[in-house]
């Protein structure tokens, strides 16, 4: 009975870039272009890039023309934020981007104790708590800066200190901080291309060398620290190697257990776009925006210098699916997915897709947060969900009348901001729901028939 009302109700609907030089470490071999491999499912996967983040920077301020030498990279307080060397002539900049890798502004970099470099600013490490970038640059030097969010439209970078950090091993006093990471316990990581990597503690005043791993054959341009693993990434040229960075395309990532020093056997290959033999490593960047999938944010030296945004590790289950979907009079078999978990905050996307539905018939997605059923609907289908059901707006299905090529779709979370008192809200983390689909299909029992189902579980 409450099957053929839930049939009645849902009835009732109705229907410029250019060339430049590039930091490159001691040269072995010629150049040699690798070329792009097939994209992997997970781990390494291109989730955005190449962005171009030379191309869009404004002219610098006097003495020169020149701040888009970019090396250091990081995703933070919602921004890409790139480092820009002078050459031997100009001004430097930490550059700041909005995370489509629009260029918003650029603030001076303090050049105080590093004035021989042509770099400035190598790689960035963050402190995301407390709003501070820290930079390494030639000479020993560490600089750090505070971010103020609330300071103008986008927020302004300030520089906060100068620190020179201590000889100790074989960390001497010529020593330059190229690839730098923090982990969460305080401590920070220093390597130079084929060097030692170098550990260091800060008391928030000063630096205490805390001891090195050897070198693990890695000729490294940024280090960045994984907090879901409490691992290091590196990013490195031509690391296979191990003697040095040639002049090939091949940049690698590869992860580092940070109590040994030693690679713990996961790695990729980066991507490769741009000029050929031109591509080089830059710094690197962890970050884990809540979407369920932790990220490195590196630059690439080439031509234009870009970021991309590769996947790590997934940190939230996907979408589950259940039940039983029914065949239709055309023996399609509609099959219902979610891209991603739903959050509270709706910080990710969350689409809700059907594919082999009907063409040309009417249908729409319900759901309900009473939890799982799979109660007989029709000869084939089972109703997925248990009442009390939410239903959302009517659709066609399109595609060809008499095939399997129809969809229906629903944007989650545009659907719950335009319906706040729809079933469910406010939404809490935790939380768990289940859809399904219903369309058209005259000739079937009841006229109608089902999806699957999916459970989609809230995310913070």
């Amino acid at each position: 009975m409450r099957a053929a009302l839930l049939v009645t109700s849902l009835l009732a609907l109705g229907s410029g870039a250019f060339a430049q030089s590039e930091d490159r470490a001691p040269a072995s071999g010629t150049p040699n272009a690798i070329p792009v491999s097939a994209p992997q499912m997970a781990l390494g996967s291109v989730l955005q890039g190449p962005i171009d983040v030379q191309t869009p920077i404004t002219l610098p301020p006097a003495p020169g023309t020149v701040w888009n030498r970019l090396l250091g990279a990081a995703r933070a307080w919602n921004y890409l934020w790139v480092s820009g060397g002078a050459g031997t002539a100009g001004a430097f900049a930490i550059h700041q981007y909005d995370l489509n890798g629009v260029y918003i502004q650029s603030f001076i970099q303090d050049m105080t104790q590093a004035t021989a470099s042509q770099w400035g600013v190598r790689d960035f490490a963050v402190d995301h708590a407390n709003f501070k970038l820290w930079a390494g640059m030639e000479g020993r030097v560490m600089k750090e800066y505070t971010f103020n969010p609330n300071a103008g439209a986008n927020g302004t970078l300030s520089y906060t200190n100068t620190y020179i950090l201590p000889t100790g091993g074989t960390f001497l006093s010529t020593q330059t901080v190229r690839a730098l990471a923090l982990d969460n316990s305080g401590t920070f990581y220093v390597k130079n291309f084929n060097t030692a990597m170098w550990k260091f503690t800060f008391n928030g005043t000063a630096f205490t060398y805390a001891g090195e791993y050897a070198g693990n054959a890695g000729a490294t341009y940024g280090i960045a620290y994984d907090s879901f693993n409490d691992t290091l990434w590196q990013f490195d040229q031509n690391a296979s190697a191990g003697t040095g960075s040639g002049t090939n395309d091949l940049v690698v990532f590869k992860e580092v257990n940070k109590s040994t020093g030693t690679l713990t056997g996961r790695q990729f290959d980066g991507n490769l776009t741009g000029t050929a033999s031109s591509n080089l490593a830059g710094g690197v960047e962890f970050f884990n925006d809540g979407s369920g999938v932790t990220k490195l944010c590196a630059l690439h030296q080439d031509t234009p210098d870009s970021v991309y945004i590769y996947e790590l590790d997934v940190t939230v289950s996907p979408p589950v699916n259940y039940c039983t979907a029914g065949t239709t009079t055309n023996n399609c078999v509609a099959a219902i997915s979610a891209s991603a978990q739903p959050s509270v905050t709706a910080a990710t996307a969350c689409n809700i897709s059907v594919s082999n539905v009907e063409g040309q018939k009417s249908g729409l997605i319900f759901y309900s947060i009473t939890g799982q059923a799979a109660a007989p609907w029709n000869a084939t289908s089972f109703l997925c969900v248990k009442a009390p059901t939410q239903r959302t707006g009517t659709q066609t299905s399109g595609g060809t009348a008499g095939a399997c090529d129809g969809t229906l779709a629903l944007d989650w979370n545009a659907f719950q901001a335009a319906n706040p008192s729809a079933l469910g809200n406010p939404w809490s983390a935790g939380d768990i729901v289940q859809v399904q689909a219903w369309f058209r299909d005259p000739p079937a029992g009841k006229a109608t028939n089902l999806s699957n189902g999916v459970e989609l579980t809230y995310q913070p």
